[in-house]
């Protein structure tokens, strides 16, 4: 008997062990910090960034950040006028803001003129234009000096509204739009919303 209970403390030995090889194994295994470490170092490594960076189409978020600025002053202006409810908008612009900037502008006029042997006159003017611009510095760094922001065009709009099937209310509509974003009629669209 005690035979047998030396061979069952034996397989308990190696069970546990084999167990806690294998627990070690799985620890590992899921470990972040054991992952292409250099030399055992035992610290984290980190993802080395791409030389190249990932640029973001920011001008095209602008843009629907336009649209949508517009769309909704342009919902709570339509709402508020009697017989239209419910409205819905949708802008479209063309392009985002722009910027325009000083410019150091150097302008060279060179004119000549010329006899030919049969008499006549031939005057030449070269143009050369020549322009940089305008730095100045802010917090140590060089900007350029901003003269104005130009909003960008609008170049449609679609309206869906309840009451817009009345003409008088459509004119009203189309006279709210023109009016607050300068478009012309021919821009818009006004339609009646299903009932």
């Amino acid at each position: 008997m005690s035979n047998l209970n030396d061979k069952l403390q034996g397989l308990m030995k190696n069970k546990a062990m084999l167990i806690g090889i294998g627990a070690v194994g799985v620890v590992l295994l899921f470990n972040p910090f054991s992952w292409g470490s250099s030399k055992g170092s035992g610290q984290p490594v980190t993802a080395q960034k791409p030389t190249e960076s990932v640029t973001v189409n920011t001008e095209q978020q602008q843009m629907a950040n336009y649209e949508k600025m517009y769309e909704d002053r342009l919902t709570e202006i339509l709402d508020d006028i009697r017989g239209v409810s419910d409205a819905k908008v949708m802008v479209t612009i063309d392009s985002s803001e722009e910027m325009v900037y000083a410019q150091d502008e150097q302008e060279n006029r060179q004119t000549t003129s010329e006899q030919d042997k049969s008499g006549g006159n031939r005057t030449v003017t070269t143009i050369d234009k020549n322009g940089k611009i305008v730095m100045t510095k802010v917090n140590g760094a060089d900007q350029p000096v901003l003269v104005k922001t130009i909003k960008p065009r609008v170049r449609g709009v679609v309206v869906v509204a309840n009451g817009a099937e009345e003409v008088k209310i459509q004119a009203l509509i189309t006279e709210a739009v023109q009016r607050s974003l300068e478009v012309p009629p021919h821009k818009i669209s006004i339609l009646p919303k299903k009932s």
